[in-house]
């Protein structure tokens, strides 16, 4: 009795392991994202060129290293001795140019709009590794699915061949039925190579994102996860374009170009700067008293004078440059707009062309090829007829997959576009 209790937990062991083993070698459609999101070198590129950018405009809002001088003046050339004339000393000096105007300010500004584009960028390329792995995955998906069904159908095929040959056997029909029927087989057997050389050639891109420990792995989805309720219109979508990375990346040019017209405005601004020499003399005056130290002030001030030729031009080109950096961001927001629209008309259209199949097609061809079989086997319709309605039933499956992925191929772009939906 004992033994035969150990048997049936080891016999059930045997049976978990494998269906366990295979449920954790699963790839979903997530964690194919996130293996891309973590392999991908260029996200980890656009990272380190935010934290430059951040680091740069630290450092532009800070004044210019100071200049310290150390010399010696009025030395005379006969004696080289430092205590012989009045005049000469050992100097010790500092100079320092202050910013002009508020250009430390606005070169840091214009630093920190471009590193909020280089974080628009990194969100821009984050989605678009989401988008390319879905397609992918959906790609291997839809070729992996479509080569199910044609074996299925092939089998159906396979008995149809059975009948007629039983049929011919019998009398009751032409070779000709025999011989199209075989010939129904090899033209399956070509899509199932064609599906094939598809198939590598989709794993083959996956590869590109995931690598290939992970892109060999086998998918799994259900028809829920590949078509979601998605209970938005389109006015509430293009709301929330507000979040897309693309617009924000051209918003951060314009702040950079705005930025821009600001220094060129303190290019008007005169620069200061000052200069503190200290100077060390030796020896003693003519009444044995020791010779005074000397200190020296020199402000110094850089007065823009001649603008009509230079700063004014670089401030008039710096305008020009805003105003197409706003016009540029228009355009990509109505490009964005215009695309949106579309990949939701897209998706309403495949999604009724889904519910079509559904409610209607799907059963009408499996109705159909089961009376063309029941009429044929009895005579009343002939082999030619059985055979389109086999077809007709195999492509409407095929078009019924391909309608599933296309549609949520075009889920995929909306969330390109609006974000994680």
């Amino acid at each position: 009795m004992k033994t035969s209790k150990i048997f049936r937990l080891v016999l059930l062991y045997l049976v978990w392991l494998p269906a366990n083993i295979y449920a954790e070698n699963i790839l979903s459609i997530d964690a194919a994202v996130q293996l891309a999101l973590q392999a991908d070198p260029m996200l980890k590129g656009n990272s380190q060129q935010v934290q430059a950018f951040d680091e740069y405009s630290v450092a532009a809002d800070t004044w210019s290293d100071p200049k310290i001088k150390l010399g010696v003046l009025s030395l005379p050339t006969d004696s080289m001795e430092l205590d012989r004339e009045p005049m000469t000393q050992v100097i010790l000096g500092y100079q320092q140019s202050l910013p002009r105007g508020n250009t430390a300010e606005h070169e840091a500004g214009h630093l920190k709009a471009k590193a909020d584009e280089q974080r628009a960028e990194l969100e821009l390329r984050q989605r678009k590794v989401r988008n390319s792995v879905r397609k992918a995955w959906l790609s291997v998906y839809l070729h992996e699915q479509s080569e199910k069904i044609i074996k299925k159908n092939r089998r159906l095929f396979k008995q149809q061949l059975n009948v007629s040959q039983s049929l011919y056997a019998s009398g009751r029909n032409q070779q000709q039925d025999v011989l199209q029927a075989e010939l129904e087989l090899s033209l399956l057997d070509d899509q199932l190579q064609q599906m094939n050389s598809k198939i590598k050639e989709s794993r083959a891109l996956l590869f590109r994102w995931i690598g290939s420990q992970d892109s060999g792995r086998p998918l799994e989805i259900t028809e829920q996860q590949l078509d979601p309720l998605m209970n938005f219109n389109v006015a509430e979508l293009i709301d929330m374009l507000d979040d897309n990375p693309l617009i924000d990346k051209y918003e951060a040019k314009e702040s950079a170009s705005r930025a821009q017209v600001d220094l060129a405005r303190q290019s008007y601004s005169p620069q200061w700067g000052f200069d503190v020499t200290y100077g060390k003399r030796s020896g003693q005056n003519m009444d044995g008293s020791d010779r005074s130290d000397f200190l020296s002030t020199v402000i110094n001030v850089d007065l823009p004078v001649f603008t009509s030729q230079k700063q004014d031009k670089v401030l008039s080109g710096k305008k020009k440059q805003l105003l197409a950096s706003r016009y540029e961001k228009q355009d990509v927001y109505l490009q964005t707009v215009s695309e949106l629209k579309q990949a939701f008309e897209r998706y309403q259209q495949l999604k009724s062309r889904v519910d079509l199949y559904d409610r209607q097609v799907l059963q009408q061809a499996r109705q159909n090829a089961t009376a063309a079989l029941n009429g044929y086997q009895s005579g009343v319709i002939t082999f030619s007829t059985l055979t389109r309605a086999r077809s007709a039933e195999l492509k409407s499956e095929l078009q019924r997959l391909n309608l599933i992925v296309e549609q949520a191929i075009a889920f995929a772009e909306i969330r390109y576009l609006v974000g994680e939906i």
